[in-house]
């Protein structure tokens, strides 16, 4: 045995040693020994420092890497199957059978759902020709790869990672040319930012402040400890709660079902609110030390502070019951404010400090309502609220404020000088505020309309120069086609939506109209017909879109009243004994109007006449109307013949007669008789027969 080992050693090593020298190159294995071109193929094997080319059939395969004992090349486009053939020296080694097959078709992206979600999410990209190998799809995030949780043809499922940002999902297959999807929009998490307040007692109302929390207060879950906490209302950014008995101080969980759940980075403190008795000595100048009583102080020093008008105090020493702080330099009289671990006293007596208060200049000079203005000087208090200031005697808002600067919001107010008051101190500037006013929206009419119609805007303080006005509805700008102080006529511009119109005014500001324009393209009026006319003259309105009923029109000084209507595209109405010459307006259901135009109206004619007769037919039996002016009496003393035959009268009015017609054919006209010997002929009529 040990004879036939050496043998086979003595016949391999000789070969051994020529591949070592430069003989033929010898190749052990192929990896892949199928693929598509693009593929790279490893070779390995010995003496392959000495191959100067590979192929394949044919086909030279590019070699990307070379190494003694291995060479990486890839399959190129146009190869077919057959072995792995070294060149060395000129001669040619056959190795390994490789197989070339078809390049997988490219993959395609039909959807992604959803389209946003927080880090940690589970996100679907649907589509075709996937591999059912995960490590054969490849998916980047805006440039970061995800983690691929499952794979089948038409379905990737991906995990958001927790550094994700928005962007498109990239999908590779294999060699196949790479897609993208739209836009993933990574959404917040659940975390919680802060709680307002840090401390409190039971039955405190804390609000925590956060991301990926739920709208629905029962979806979410609060703990203190292990005891769980009422949700009293809830947003995706803010929860209220309310802290309950048994709450123990520490780190607040929330959790949201079916979404996340967080920790709070920081504690929340339980303890009772400090009570304040009283103060002794109840003011004076800095250095004074002052004794404060009550409940709750603890007996932690640095967990104690006092301010007075904002400005902190320096604490001498704390026992539960009793505090003592030193009044520091630049104290002016205002509030005092005593809390334990940042939970105040309710109690927030006043002390009276000392203190320079001045003023030494304020910018802008002038600007609209609500215009911030900076006060520079000196002696204010830290705290907006312990500074008062006034224009003109009206208060102004103190946004905030530092011992050396005030920023308040210019009231409505006449010009005049700020007034700063600090306790019992009070200066004034030495220049005015002037004061802008603010655009102003009364209302607009029409409130329905269609694209191209114009609309009135009613208000004040627009100005009169055009250069300076913005208008727009929904973002869109609105042509503006007249302008005044007090009025702004508009276009509906094309392709508009219902909403809220904006009117900016440069160095004055902006509004909105407190009701919406109703845009309806399906509905519009075209003409009145006629345009003037007496009181009981009928009128067409002609227009689109008319419903089959509810329809009122409104003459100006008049009440709504019914309308007759003839066709989708055409109204009939009369007008009214009270309507004066303005606009009339077509109120459809719903309560939307729309504008018809302007109706004059005039005097009735004097005398009697007959205008028109309209039957709904025109045979025996038929009621038909008598239209005209100066109808008086009553249906019995009203007489109407027809050819010299008798009409029955069933009813009249000033402007109209109802009448039946009577059983005589032809052609001929009403004659009418009022009382007073009145009488008048209506247009030439055909009876026809039944």
């Amino acid at each position: 045995m040990i004879a036939r080992l050496l043998l086979v050693a003595l016949v391999a090593f000789p070969a051994f040693a020529s591949a070592q020298r430069g003989g033929r190159p010898i190749l052990e294995r192929l990896e892949p020994t199928s693929g598509p071109p693009g593929t790279l193929v490893t070779i390995v094997g010995r003496g392959l420092n000495h191959v100067s080319q590979v192929r394949l059939g044919d086909a030279v395969l590019p070699v990307h890497e070379r190494h003694p004992f291995r060479l990486v090349a890839e399959i190129p486009t146009g190869a077919a199957s057959g072995p792995i053939l070294l060149v060395a020296r000129s001669e040619e080694f056959v190795g390994t059978f490789f197989r070339v097959t078809v390049a997988p078709p490219a993959p395609t992206v039909t959807g992604v759902s959803p389209a946003s979600g927080p880090p940690g999410s589970e996100v679907v990209i649907s589509g075709t020709n996937f591999s059912t190998v995960l490590a054969q799809n490849v998916v980047t995030l805006a440039g970061r790869p995800v983690v691929l949780r499952s794979a089948s043809p038409s379905e990737l499922r991906v995990i958001i990672p927790q550094d994700a940002t928005s962007g498109a999902f990239t999908v590779r297959v294999g060699r196949a040319p790479e897609v993208t999807t739209p836009v993933f929009t990574v959404a917040l998490g659940t975390a919680i930012t802060s709680l307002e307040p840090a401390v409190g007692p039971v039955g405190t109302q804390l609000t925590i402040h956060g991301t990926g929390f739920s709208t629905d207060p029962r979806r979410v879950s609060v703990f203190f400890g292990r005891t769980r906490a009422r949700v009293e209302a809830a947003s995706d950014t803010q929860l209220v709660v309310r802290v309950p008995p048994r709450a123990v101080s520490g780190a607040i969980l929330v959790d949201v079902r079916g979404g996340g759940r967080a920790t709070s980075p920081m504690a929340f403190r339980v303890q009772p609110r400090p009570v304040l008795h009283g103060l002794e000595p109840a003011g004076g100048p800095p250095g004074t030390l002052v004794t404060l009583r009550g409940q709750h102080f603890g007996a932690d020093a640095s967990a104690v502070r006092v301010s007075i008008a904002g400005r902190p105090q320096v604490v001498r020493s704390v026992s539960p019951s009793v505090v003592q702080f030193e009044v520091v330099a630049g104290t002016v009289s205002g509030p005092l404010v005593l809390s334990v671990h940042e939970l105040p006293a309710e109690q927030q007596p006043e002390f009276e400090g000392t203190g320079t208060l001045r003023v030494d200049s304020f910018a802008p000079t002038s600007g609209p309502v609500g215009t911030v203005v900076v006060i520079r000087g000196a002696g204010f208090a830290p705290t907006a609220a312990s500074n008062v200031v006034s224009l003109s005697g009206v208060p102004a808002q103190v946004v905030s404020a530092t011992p050396t600067t005030l920023q308040v919001r210019a009231p409505s107010a006449p010009a005049g000088p700020f007034e700063v008051r600090v306790g019992p101190a009070v200066v004034r500037t030495s220049q005015p505020f002037v004061v802008a006013q603010p655009p102003f929206i009364a209302g607009l009419e029409p409130r329905l309309a269609a694209p191209g119609d114009r609309v009135t805007i009613r208000g004040a303080h627009f100005g009169t120069n055009q250069r300076l006005l913005s208008v727009t509805l929904n973002g869109i700008p609105m042509q503006v086609f007249n302008l005044r102080d007090d009025l702004i006529e508009v276009a509906v511009p094309q392709g508009a939506t219902s909403g809220r119109i904006t009117v900016n005014v440069s160095l004055r500001g902006g509004t909105v109209t407190g009701e919406e324009l109703q845009i309806d393209p399906n509905r519009a009026v075209y003409a009145l017909e006629p345009a003037s006319g007496y009181m009981g003259t009928e009128v067409v309105v002609r227009g689109r879109g008319f419903p089959a009923s509810g329809i009122q029109v409104q003459f100006s000084g008049a009440r709504p009243m019914p309308a007759r209507r003839v066709s989708p595209v055409e109204l009939r109405v009369d007008v009214p004994p009270d309507a004066t010459t303005g606009p009339v307006m077509v109120l459809l259901p719903g309560r939307r109007s729309v504008p018809a135009g302007t109706f004059t109206v005039v005097a009735t004619p004097d005398g009697v006449a007959i205008t028109s007769v309209e039957p709904t037919c025109t045979h025996a039996g038929c009621v038909a109307t008598l239209r005209g002016y100066g109808f008086r009496g009553t249906p019995q003393q009203a007489r109407v013949r027809f050819l010299g035959e008798p009409v029955r009268v069933r009813g009249i009015t000033p402007t109209t007669i109802t009448i039946q017609l009577p059983n005589r054919v032809g052609n001929g006209r009403f004659e009418l008789t009022l009382p007073g010997n009145l009488t008048a002929q209506s247009p030439a009529f055909l009876m026809t027969p039944r």
